[in-house]
């Protein structure tokens, strides 16, 4: 099954748009604190909080392209996160659609989960530019506008610049649990960015946290790419490996249970998964 779907304005402002960027942050991306060039920033605004990660991947276009295009394999990447229980897969008119369950259990189950769906679209799939998002109306605690979008180019056959964004309105019943989760299960959690005010040397509070997932949706990306060409469910498992292995060298912002503890828990629900059996979109 094929789905198609059309999701913003013209291609080529977006693509020069990105261009540039790589041009401008060139430099940064060589002296990335990271131990790979890469670089994060957030923004919080009175009712929306965004992420942007900006980084190189040691794969081409195509390797991207396949991913990305692949419901399945966004629900790979949904379901590395420690706090997504299952990812559902079905179809929403001529789009594809993602139910994601998150909660903040560290079970297996999805007892309490809160439901967010989302659309894949595919803005631009061409041999220099890449752009597609997963877009979700309403998330969990009052969120709202939930975008997840990924755009690339490629700088070799094997190499590719990409920029991932992660943004979601938060409005008034938003930032009340937002405040809620900041003074008990986010209370001391940290983000990326430097500050040198806080005795920790990061940023803690909202724009912490929309850092952290926009790392976390990232190196689950670099998995997924690391493990594309091997067969479920042997590609999961490795992705699980694979992502815990990398959430371990930020452990001030990302690490949240032992190994085995994690690799148990997700092991028992990739089985769960329902797929759509090839499901892909074209733009």
């Amino acid at each position: 099954m094929v789905f198609s779907a059309c999701a913003w304005s013209a291609t080529a402002p977006e693509a020069a748009a990105l261009q540039n960027s790589y041009r401008a942050m060139q430099e940064t991306l060589l002296r990335s604190p990271f131990k790979r060039p890469l670089n994060i920033a957030s923004r919080e605004a009175a009712e929306q909080l965004s992420g942007d990660l900006y980084a190189t991947v040691e794969y081409g276009l195509p390797a991207l392209q396949a991913i990305v295009s692949s419901p399945e394999r966004w629900c790979e990447i949904n379901l590395l996160l420690s706090n997504t229980k299952a990812c559902h897969v079905h179809p929403s008119g001529n789009h594809a659609a993602l139910t994601v369950l998150a909660s903040s259990s560290k079970t297996a189950d999805t007892a309490g989960a809160t439901e967010t769906d989302f659309v894949l679209t595919l803005q631009a799939d061409e041999s220099d530019y890449l752009d597609a998002a997963l877009l979700g109306a309403m998330g969990p605690a009052g969120t709202r506008d939930i975008t997840l979008r990924l755009q690339a180019m490629p700088l070799s056959a094997a190499r590719s610049f990409v920029h991932l964004h992660y943004s979601y309105n938060t409005q008034w019943l938003g930032r009340i649990a937002m405040q809620a989760y900041l003074q008990t299960l986010g209370r001391g959690k940290l983000g990326f960015t430097p500050a040198p005010e806080n005795s920790s040397g990061y940023i803690d509070g909202a724009r912490a946290v929309i850092e952290r997932n926009t790392m976390r949706y990232f190196l689950g990306l670099d998995c997924a790419l690391s493990a594309a060409a091997q067969e479920a469910p042997e590609r999961f498992g490795n992705m699980a490996v694979c992502w815990y292995g990398a959430v371990s060298q930020y452990p001030l912002q990302l690490q949240e249970m032992g190994r085995s503890e994690y690799l148990s828990m997700k092991k028992l629900q990739y089985p769960a998964q329902r797929p759509l059996a090839g499901a892909a979109i074209r733009p």
